[in-house]
């Protein structure tokens, strides 16, 4: 067979103008495709460089900068953390002067978010406050909140602080923010306002975060009756500690 495809080549013969047409027309090809590539291939080189360099930046802040969750502790200091897709701790902020000072004593940037609640929770400064038997509350924002508040419910938190898990929407978040509240207190706060205590946004500021607690356990278990200007005051005076309970309700998880 290959003599045969051979042979049928050997007939073919090309005078002398084919051959130079040929040859003319493979040098102005070649001429043409070095003028092209010569003029071309450094700013595709460039592009491609900067559409690579683009995408890897969109990648990174994407998976690492991008904040798609907000876990508030509040025990009396209030602290914001703020994650990523990774749940690791993109920024940690104070809600209030208490939750500023306790920042001062711990790093907690970069951290996973159970690592960074439990550090925060064992910090010195924390505990200043802890000593007193107040009982944190967590509250989480995020589209996974289920999977962080279940981390939560097996940390710390809830095994040795007995503290209130909760889930909120993260809309609620940036209101939050602008009532210069954490996401934790707006979220006690939004919950009495529905039960009508009269409470404000003021007055939920000046009250701590144990007061109301306990203030919330009273309307979940049936309290109808407003607050009145003498409790307000109690209640603003500080946390008297009782033997209320934990209650469970829709978004609430607590430890035992």
């Amino acid at each position: 067979m290959y003599d045969e495809i051979q042979d049928a080549f050997g007939q073919i013969h090309a005078t002398d103008e084919m051959k130079q047409s040929v040859l003319e027309y493979l040098s102005g090809k070649k001429r043409r495709n070095w003028k092209a590539l010569g003029s071309f291939r450094p700013y595709a080189l460039i592009s491609a460089c900067a559409l690579m360099l683009i995408c890897l930046g969109i990648g990174n802040w994407y998976f690492f900068g991008m904040p798609v969750a907000y876990v508030s502790v509040d025990v009396n200091p209030s602290v914001e953390l703020t994650l990523n897709r990774r749940n690791r701790v993109m920024d940690a902020e104070g809600r209030n002067k208490d939750g500023q000072m306790v920042l001062e004593h711990v790093q907690l940037e970069g951290k996973d978010y159970l690592e960074a609640v439990e550090l925060l929770m064992e910090s010195e400064a924390m505990q200043s406050y802890l000593a007193e038997n107040e009982k944190p509350t967590v509250t989480v924002a995020s589209a996974k909140a289920d999977e962080l508040l279940s981390g939560l419910e097996n940390s710390i938190v809830a095994t040795h602080y007995h503290g209130m898990c909760r889930s909120a929407e993260i809309e609620t978040v940036a209101s939050a923010h602008d009532c210069g509240m954490s996401l934790g207190r707006y979220q006690i706060y939004q919950l009495l306002a529905g039960y009508g205590s009269g409470m404000t946004t003021e007055d939920c500021q000046k009250i701590s975060i144990c007061q109301l607690q306990q203030l919330l356990v009273q309307y979940e278990n049936g309290r109808t009756a407003a607050v009145d200007e003498k409790e307000l005051e109690s209640l603003k005076s500080g946390c008297a500690h009782h033997s209320g309970g934990q209650h469970h309700s829709g978004h609430s998880h607590h430890g035992e």
